[in-house]
């Protein structure tokens, strides 16, 4: 008889725990879904700010389509994603002073001497603005964007053949050119936030400039046929978010960023690996953007 009560009191105990850890994974299920969903509202809404910024910047006519932002969702947050990777792929800032121009292969490389450094601050449009608004002790450390063009061309010059000078040697010379600072502000963290502003303005401009080009087009072709070419006509909102998101279908083909290594001698001739020359050997990024143009990037520190 007792041991049939324990094995009740067993079975019942069971019963008991069984109910409870159920009744736990419901709780912590219900938990995990919630999360997910606040995460989902929460993405939404960032894709819908992302979305109303760039219909800010490039057309604002867009809003007159009918449901322009769930038309505009997949291809502007994947433009989107996509200006953050490349973003991320710039590295971190170099310092940009005369040291710098002394121990940095990269920056002796960019600048023909140290006092080019000096000339490009106090000629800049947007650090003399900064200085002027605020001084050395405010901000002692300002940090940039740096933008420059590389031109390569051949020439013939002076090399080594072996142990031996000889002349007319095809090399190819590297030149840096258009520098260019960007952007200025007091932190590394503020300079990240404006790379990615300058990446967006930057293709926001290209898209505007493609569309306008495609509009004046379209105006040169109007045919006999003047109600069914308002119809098709860029004019009309729901024709121009559909040609847009054609445009930026591949958000590759309007900026993409390459890696590239160098080994330049003083004259920024490109040497061989195995040369042993004295050489600057370092990587630049250059941003490839839409209209083919291409442009060095690098986020900078300058110490007034």
């Amino acid at each position: 008889m007792n041991d049939n009560r324990r094995s009740e009191g067993a079975k019942n105990l069971r019963s008991f725990f069984d109910d409870q850890l159920h009744h736990l994974q419901i709780l912590v299920s219900s938990l995990g879904h919630h999360g997910r969903a606040e995460d989902e509202a929460l993405l939404t809404a960032d894709d819908k700010r992302v979305i109303e910024n760039f219909v800010d910047a490039a057309n604002s006519k867009m809003r007159a389509a009918d449901d322009y932002v769930e038309k505009l969702r997949d291809h502007v947050c994947a433009l989107y994603r996509h200006i953050l990777s490349v973003a991320d792929q710039i590295p971190e800032p170099v310092d940009l002073n005369h040291d710098a121009f002394r121990s940095n292969p990269l920056v002796n490389a960019l600048f023909v001497n140290a006092a080019d450094i000096d000339r490009l601050f106090k000629t800049n449009a947007d650090t003399d603005a900064y200085f002027r608004v605020h001084s050395q002790c405010q901000m002692p450390v300002v940090y940039a964007l740096l933008t420059a063009c590389k031109t390569e061309k051949s020439i013939l010059g002076i090399g080594m053949l072996g142990e031996m000078l000889v002349r007319d040697v095809s090399q190819q010379s590297v030149n840096f050119s258009s520098h260019k600072l960007h952007t200025p502000c007091a932190s590394h963290a503020e300079l990240n936030m404006a790379l990615k502003k300058y990446l967006f303005d930057r293709i926001v401009a290209l898209i505007k400039q493609e569309m306008a080009s495609c509009i004046a087009a379209q105006a040169c072709n109007v045919g006999d046929h003047a109600y069914e070419s308002r119809l098709k006509s860029l004019a009309n909102p729901e024709v121009y978010l559909s040609t847009l998101n054609d445009y930026l279908a591949i958000p590759a083909k309007l900026l993409r960023i390459d890696t590239a290594h160098f080994k330049l001698n003083k004259l920024g001739i490109k040497l061989a690996d195995e040369d042993r020359q004295c050489a600057n050997e370092f990587d630049i990024h250059e941003l490839i953007w839409a209209d083919n143009t291409r442009n060095i990037v690098l986020k900078i520190a300058y110490i007034r």
